[in-house]
């Protein structure tokens, strides 16, 4: 049956005789994931190290997963041991350390991460986790309040517990959880513990609290609420957060009715307390005159999500970053900046010019969000230090919108940074959640070319190496297109589990060349695979076409009345075209730059083709078809679909099948390529348009002059919609697109004998354009082809490859159409592209992007033997963790170091952790190699006789003779010593005692 249907399609050749013979080849191979299975849930970072970490949601049965990235595609993934979401993520030097919603505490090693994670149960429901990067113990604090402490360096429980000591305050309670922990930024003797009713400053040295802090609002005080009947009561709002002041100077607590309380924390007394707006609002005083007056109430504020004391490089140079807290009637999104500037100085400084400080910001403002969504969380990325509660001079913020996607800002300006070549492409894919990833294959050199030049933000995830991966193995680049909906699209190459050379991100921002914040849907992207010119079709209408050039206008904050009014509105090139390179970011140097953009009002776009030899083809969803050419730029066709005559109708294979949709016939894709049509004598540039009723029509383009035609040549009509269009060279099986090589063999008039491979969700056709009978092969109608190509593995051949609902996959030989002894799943992909290289891309998770080959090994992704990307560096542990002032010591704080604090909690009988006793194994190694030596030399010396053995006896007697000696006259020395030491000793303790009870009374 094959032969007949070659016959049919007159092709003699047969292209895939080798791979016929050889079904084994057809392996399924998992290249690379992009993107998460889930929504994110979590975020740290770690600037020692320079990694980011990134938890997820569970989500439909799938377990939540931690991933740690690292400089360019450094990438590693932590899978939990059961199935929960991650609600804390931190990096604690070498440790992973993760909380997941099920109570279960697991702890990664980064050094080996393929090895098995530590997990351990706590004895209760957590609800706050608090770590250290100088530190081997992580505090959690329970629901019941109390609060334990797990070792993470030995892995064991340690015995210190901290009981609920809210309970003695409110002991008919029935729930006082913790909800905040806090160790001082200086002190680690100190932590602050938030439970639901206020806040204790805890001592690990006296084993004690120091003070209470509960916050109470007396009648006549605002506070934040918006009836007058609660404002003239007594009221206790309830704690959300406590946090230090990065040198400890201040205790600022949060509540759920969105004020800020803040603390002296060496009296407990209240120094200020604010909303974002107001201050003082814990004092009885002037209401608002819209209460008094019965008017409208004061709107209803948002919790506060978050807040973060920062600092600049000196610590006392400080700011509260808030996230919520606003109003919620406020048009703009955003975080809120309260930039207090240098902290006095406590000692000299009365209360009332410390709540001054406090209510009078040196400036305030909104870090405004692209979108409208809240930001629950964000993380902070230190220059340098990881101490001062990870706050201290932040170059950057990660803010987590409640939908799980990311946005990232430059601080303290708060100006959006782009995510292209700072953060790995799988945080661009939630910057935010792209709407579609469309793929071309970009020729190497083309590629290696397109490294973009702009003004980038600062690159702070450069920490890790890459494993070694082998050498680029294809020619073409499988180069990934993904569509935002907030008008971006970033280009990065996918790869193919080998090195990457060019791994930088190109992007493309269609806000500012529409010049409009919204209608920013992408339908489809298209980039060429010679020129790199690439077309980005809007769901409204309207075709934007960028082109690589190097920026004339790189630097300019402003321009001249001309071109700012050009840049405003666009400079007309002819009807339906408008000149949009005028549109350019300042910032960007070299890259692709926009160039035309096509607005014929048609409505949305069905589909786009940019081909390799500059002409565009856009097809529209009310049927128009319109073929652009980029070299003038110039419309050379526009018609609607329907307007082709019935007897070009009449030229069809076969009638049309019930499956055939009825309504508006549209084009569902476009190709082009150049071949010898049928009844043609000579070769030409031909343009193949698939429709939604099932035709295929051919156009040719053609050379007039100076300019370039396009005429119909002919149809043929199929049994339903086009899927895809595949032009072949009927000789070599090679494909007849329209590369620049092909497009100007033209002139020196040599054929391209060719033929179409079109497949359709019923069967697939080939034949000879534009209106040749040819062969086709029919698909189960149970099971429709979802899409298909027409796939190449060098040396062995070409075939097509279909991919049969609900995820099948099945070969074909050419031009046989012969089924091949082929079956892989790939039911785990939705909405699949299959490329004609053999790798098939698509959405194996929620947000998250796979990368298969059909003619692999059997690789998978988590295979154990592949060894991972190195994350964890050793050669640079954390920096030392401040510590007091010298004034502080003065007044009589009791300093207490990181040793101290380990005998503290772990006790005198602390195990020995996995370092030391490696290290013990190692000294007693060599020691019994030491004593193997010595009992050698032993040995060989005595080979000297007797009167070798009395000479070394003589001089061993004399030299302890001259010890003895030297230690009585030493020991006449030390007690003289002694005494003095003695006299200073005393002088010194009355000194110390003098200055005590001074400092005492000053403080």
């Amino acid at each position: 049956m094959d032969f007949f249907r070659a016959k049919q399609a007159g092709v003699s050749a047969d292209f895939t005789a080798t791979l016929a013979n050889a079904p084994d080849v057809f392996i399924l191979d998992e290249v690379a994931k992009y993107g998460f299975n889930s929504t994110i849930s979590a975020l740290f970072y770690d600037p020692t190290q320079s990694l980011l970490a990134v938890g997820t949601h569970e989500h439909g049965g799938i377990s939540g997963e931690v991933h740690v990235f690292g400089q360019k595609r450094v990438h590693v993934k932590f899978t939990l041991t059961r199935k929960a979401t991650v609600k804390t993520v931190r990096l604690c030097d070498s440790h992973l350390i993760v909380l997941d919603s099920k109570n279960e505490l697991t702890i990664f090693n980064m050094s080996e991460p393929k090895a098995r994670p530590v997990g351990y149960s706590p004895p209760g429901i957590v609800t706050v986790l608090e770590t250290d990067p100088c530190l081997d113990w992580v505090f959690m604090g329970l629901q019941s309040g109390e609060i334990v402490i797990y070792d993470i360096d030995r892995e064991v429980m340690a015995p210190f517990r901290i009981p609920n000591y809210w309970r003695e305050r409110s002991p008919k309670a029935r729930l006082l959880p913790v909800t905040s922990l806090q160790l001082h930024p200086k002190d680690v003797g100190t932590l602050l513990i938030g439970y639901l009713e206020g806040a204790v400053v805890y001592s690990f040295k006296q084993n004690a609290p120091l003070h209470y802090l509960q916050f109470e609002l007396p009648p006549g005080a605002l506070g934040s609420d918006t009836e007058l009947a609660q404002i003239r009561t007594t009221r206790r709002p309830r704690l959300s957060q406590a946090i230090w002041h990065p040198t400890g100077t201040f205790i600022c607590t949060t509540y759920e009715d969105a004020v800020m309380v803040f603390w002296n924390p060496k009296d407990g007394s209240i120094v200020q307390a604010r909303t974002i707006q107001d201050a003082y609002v814990h004092l009885p005083g002037n209401l608002p005159a819209q209460m008094l007056d019965g008017g409208e109430s004061i709107s209803i504020r948002q919790p506060i999500f978050k807040i973060a004391w920062c600092s600049t490089n000196n610590p006392d140079d400080t700011s509260l970053l808030l996230a919520g807290g606003n109003s919620m009637t406020m048009p703009a999104k955003g975080m809120t900046l309260l930039d207090f500037g240098s902290t006095p100085n406590t000692i000299t400084s009365s209360v009332q010019a410390l709540g001054e400080h406090l209510a009078n910001p040196r400036r305030q403002r909104v870090l405004p969000t692209p979108t409208q969504l809240d930001v629950v969380d964000f993380c902070l990325i230190p220059r340098v230090s990881p101490h001062y509660g990870s706050t201290h001079d932040p170059v950057a913020i990660i803010g987590l919108y409640a939908s799980g996607e990311l946005v990232t800002l430059r601080f303290p300006d708060g100006a959006p940074l782009s995510p292209s070549n700072i953060l790995h492409p799988s945080l661009s894919l939630a910057h935010p959640f792209p709407t579609r990833v469309d793929v071309s294959a970009v020729n190497r050199q083309r590629w290696l070319g397109m490294e973009e030049s702009r003004k980038k933000g600062p690159e702070f995830v450069i920490g890790g190496v890459e494993r070694r991966h082998v050498l680029r193995r294809y020619e073409n680049r499988t180069i990934g297109l993904s569509c935002h909906p907030n008008g971006f699209v970033r280009i990065w190459d996918l790869g193919h589990d080998d090195e990457i050379e060019n791994q930088g991100c190109l992007e493309l921002d269609l806000c500012r060349v529409l010049q409009r914040g919204i209608d920013l849907e992408v339908k489809s992207a298209s980039m060429s695979a010679g020129s790199g010119e690439t077309a980005v079709a809007m769901k409204t209408g309207g075709v934007v076409v960028f082109r690589w050039a190097r920026n004339k206008a790189f630097g300019r904050p402003s321009q001249d009345e001309e071109h700012a009014t050009q840049s405003q509105t666009g400079g007309e090139v002819g009807e339906g075209l408008v000149d949009v390179r005028a549109r350019v970011d300042p910032e960007l140097k070299e890259g692709l730059l926009p160039y035309t953009m096509l607005d014929q009002n048609c409505g949305p776009i069905a589909a786009v083709k940019m081909s390799d030899v500059g002409f565009l083809g856009v097809a529209y969803e009310s049927g128009y078809l319109t073929v652009v050419d980029l070299r003038g730029p110039a419309i050379i066709f526009h018609q609607n679909l329907s307007e082709l005559t019935k007897e070009q109708r009449r030229l069809s294979i076969r009638k049309p099948r019930e499956s055939v949709t009825e309504g508006v016939e549209k084009a569902t894709c476009l190709e082009f390529g150049v071949m010898t049509l049928d009844g043609e004598e000579f070769s030409c540039l031909a343009l193949f348009v698939g429709t939604s009723t099932g035709r295929v029509i051919t156009y040719k383009i053609l050379p007039q002059g100076p300019i370039y035609t396009c005429a119909l040549s002919g149809s043929t009509t199929l049994d339903a919609q086009v899927l895809t269009l595949t032009p072949l060279n009927s000789t070599t099986g090679t494909r007849a697109w329209a590369t620049p090589q092909a497009f100007a063999a033209l002139r020196d008039g040599i054929k391209t004998p060719g033929i179409l491979v079109a497949v359709t969700p019923t069967a697939a056709h080939i034949f000879r354009p534009a209106a040749a009978r040819g062969a086709h092969r029919s698909f189960d109608k149970e099971t429709p082809c979802i899409t298909a190509c027409v796939t190449e593995l060098d040396e062995y051949g070409i075939c097509l490859t279909a991919l049969i609902s609900p995820g099948h996959l099945k070969a074909y030989t050419l031009p046989g159409l012969k089924s091949l002894p082929v079956s892989l799943n790939l039911t785990h992909l939705r909405a699949p592209v299959i490329l004609e290289s053999g790798h098939i891309l698509g959405w194996s998770g929620e947000h998250e992007l796979m990368l298969n080959y059909i003619f692999g090994r059997g690789a998978v992704l988590d295979d154990p033997k592949v060894p991972a990307d190195i994350l964890y560096n050793p050669n640079t542990p954390p920096p030392p963790r401040p510590t007091i002032s010298n004034l502080q010591w003065l007044a009589g704080t009791q300093y207490i170091s990181t040793t101290d604090l380990d005998l503290l909690i772990g006790g005198p009988d602390r195990p020995m952790s996995a370092k030391q006793q490696m290290q013990m194994r190692q000294e007693a190694a060599e020691a019994r190699q030491q004593n193997r030596a010595g009992s050698s030399a032993a040995a060989a010396g005595a080979g000297g006789g007797v009167f070798a053995n009395m000479g070394k006896a003589l001089q061993e007697r004399t030299e302890a003779l001259s010890f003895a000696g030297d230690s009585m006259d030493k020991l006449g020395e030390s007690s003289a010593k002694f005494a003095d030491d003695v006299d200073k000793f005393v002088k010194e303790q009355k000194r110390k005692m003098l200055w005590g009870g001074v400092m005492g009374k000053l403080f």
